[in-house]
Order: structure tokens, then C-alpha cells, then sequence
């Protein structure tokens, strides 16, 4: 609650003093304007320091863990974690990124690459367990007249992105795997960017858990 509290007077003290800049020749003098600019500025460099300092998310300021992950430094190749739903003819397929919502998909594989597979196997299979209610609850709705939501609903498929774009590839009807899913399986892909550009199947997928167990 506190830092929502904090997060919101941030906000606001971001919006105000850009409006004291965009307004700087309406309601100052012109030798005001560049100690007005540099309040902007410093205000900004201060709420995103205390984010970053803190660990504490302060929309729009944000303390980025989704990109703080270790990474060798000879290596050029990130792991990255795909949860697939499998049917009982054992045929995988892919999920809507909306089936996590509120959640984004940056934000799951974080939390996925930085605490899942630290928990213990009970611990991992609770988790796996919603993950596989989620994803069928989600299909259902992919396949009512409604379709699955978007994460604004007043503004649907026009709803602005997270910053890695995601296709909503049940946007349509005929995309939705008509059965239920039985399992989840998460898999860790990896690829090269150079690989890639001269062969988009160049990806290399380990299993890295799955719920039920075989």
C-alpha cells in the first residue's frame, strides 16, 4: 500500500512538472525556463534512482528485474522459458500471452528464470497445477462468442504492447486448440541471433519441467 502511495505521488510529480515544461512561456519568464527544465529533469533522476536503489517498482518508473539476470560473459545465447499446453493426443500447443494476465509474459519468465526451479518439487507442482487450470480457463474463454480479453478491455486488440511484442495467437477462433489441455510443460529455448537470421528453426529447446509427471 505504502508504495503504491509513493508510486502514485511519483506519477503525478512526473506529470506535473512536465507540464510546467511544455507550459514554461505561458507561466514563466524565459530566465526561468532552464531552472524549471533542470527541476524536470532532476525530479525524473530522482524517482527512477529510489526505484532502482529500492527494488521496488514505481510505475511508470521501474526497477527492471525482468532484465537483471546473470549471463555469462562469453555467452551470447539467453535461456528463455515457453510454457506449452499438450492435449491427450499429446500434441503441444502454443498459449495466448493473455492467459497469464495480469501478468505480463516478461514478467512471468522472469519470475520463471529467477525462482521456479529453486522451489521445491511440491512447491513446483501447485504452481504447475494453475499454470495448466489457467491455461484451459483461458481457452474456453478464447473459444466463447466474447474471446479472450485483452489486458484493456475498453481498448481491446488496440491496447498499447509490453516492450517485447507478443501475438495474440488466439485472436481467432479457429487458433484455439479445440480440446483440453492435460499437461504443461515448460522447455528452455535458446538461440543465436546470427544462427537465426539464415534459419528461423534454429532453436534449441530442453524440457524443463512438466506437471502431472510422467
Amino acid at each position: 500500500m505504502k508504495t503504491n502511495i509513493v508510486s502514485m505521488i511519483g506519477f503525478l510529480g512526473f506529470v506535473a512538472t512536465g507540464l510546467l515544461v511544455a507550459n514554461t512561456g505561458r507561466f514563466f519568464a524565459e530566465a526561468q525556463k532552464r531552472r524549471v527544465t533542470n527541476l524536470f529533469l532532476a525530479f525524473a533522476l530522482f524517482v527512477s534512482l529510489t526505484a532502482g536503489v529500492t527494488q521496488h517498482n514505481m510505475w511508470p518508473f521501474s526497477s527492471w528485474p525482468v532484465l537483471a539476470m546473470p549471463m555469462p560473459a562469453a555467452s551470447r545465447v539467453l535461456p528463455t522459458p515457453r510454457i506449452v499446453g499438450v492435449d491427450a493426443d499429446g500434441v503441444e500447443h502454443g498459449i495466448d500471452y493473455r492467459a497469464w494476465q495480469p501478468l505480463s509474459l516478461e514478467e512471468l519468465n522472469s519470475w520463471l528464470n529467477l525462482h521456479f526451479f529453486k522451489l521445491n518439487v511440491a512447491a513446483q507442482d501447485r504452481i504447475g497445477r494453475y499454470f495448466l487450470d489457467r491455461a484451459n480457463v483461458a481457452r474456453e474463454q478464447a473459444l466463447s462468442p466474447s474471446g479472450l480479453a485483452y489486458p484493456n478491455r475498453w481498448l481491446g486488440p488496440f491496447t498499447a504492447p509490453t516492450h517485447m511484442l507478443h501475438p495474440a495467437v488466439w485472436a481467432h477462433a479457429g487458433n484455439v486448440p479445440k480440446t483440453s489441455f492435460v499437461k504443461i510443460r515448460i522447455y528452455n529455448e535458446s538461440w543465436s541471433l546470427e544462427e537465426r537470421q539464415h534459419n528461423p528453426s534454429a532453436i534449441t529447446r530442453v524440457l524443463a519441467y512438466e506437471y502431472p509427471h510422467p
